[in-house]
């Protein structure tokens, strides 16, 4: 089973052929989807691998790579990607290309829009966000996160101003609990499309993803 030639001719740096156990994350209809799967090349900007059913080009994914199957319930920071390219193999599976995205900001915000507090660190980590007021928490993905708030991607749609309570499972936040913040800033995010592992590329798309900000609120502020 060899590799179609158009992923060759396409790349901007060489690969190695490197089988190593990857994680993917993908958005689906019903929440994340997680995929357990091996490379078949990898490179500084993007890996290759396989799948049984197709997927959508432009596809917004997160990878654990390398992944380590025995780490169980542990959670890893991942890489943010797309799917760049996805072409049929002749037994009827998938070859599936991604890129890897830089987790860094794009620009600084004019000094009357920044409310940071502190520096963010770009993480890619799951999180649990629910309205105030609201029973059951919905899991996104991190762009960054600092002592005083975060950025997280979701199709949910939230407007400044908005109490939230949020929990991430990871390193000292994991031992926080939920944390109560404000949404400060609501900003689409382009060229995203909607749920990626579906049976029918042209199903229909999801909703508008957009990149929230929120500031953890201290105890005892309104």
């Amino acid at each position: 089973m060899s590799e179609p030639a158009t992923f060759v001719d396409l790349r901007k740096h060489p690969r190695a052929q490197l089988q190593l156990p990857a994680r993917i994350r993908w958005q689906g209809p019903l929440g994340m989807r997680l995929e357990v799967t091996q490379t078949v090349d990898v490179s500084r900007d993007g890996m290759l691998f396989r799948r049984n059913e197709p997927c959508e080009r432009l596809a917004r994914v997160w990878v654990a790579f390398p992944f380590d199957p025995a780490s169980g319930g542990s959670t890893q920071p991942e890489t943010p990607a797309r799917i760049v390219r996805v072409e049929p193999d002749a037994s009827g599976g998938y070859w599936v290309a991604l890129r890897f995205e830089s987790a860094t900001r794009t620009g600084k915000l004019p000094a009357d829009r920044e409310r940071r507090d502190s520096e963010r660190i770009p993480f890619a980590l799951p999180i649990f966000v629910r309205p105030a007021g609201t029973p059951w928490p919905e899991e996104f993905m991190t762009q960054d996160i600092s002592q005083h708030g975060t950025r997280f991607e979701t199709s949910h749609i939230y407007a400044p101003g908005d109490k939230v309570l949020a929990k991430i499972p990871w390193g000292e936040w994991s031992r926080t609990g939920e944390i109560a913040g404000r949404v400060v800033r609501v900003e689409a995010m382009e060229d995203t499309p909607g749920p990626a592992p579906v049976a029918n590329p042209d199903a229909g798309k999801g909703a508008m993803i957009t990149s929230v900000a929120v500031e953890w609120m201290r105890t005892g502020k309104s």
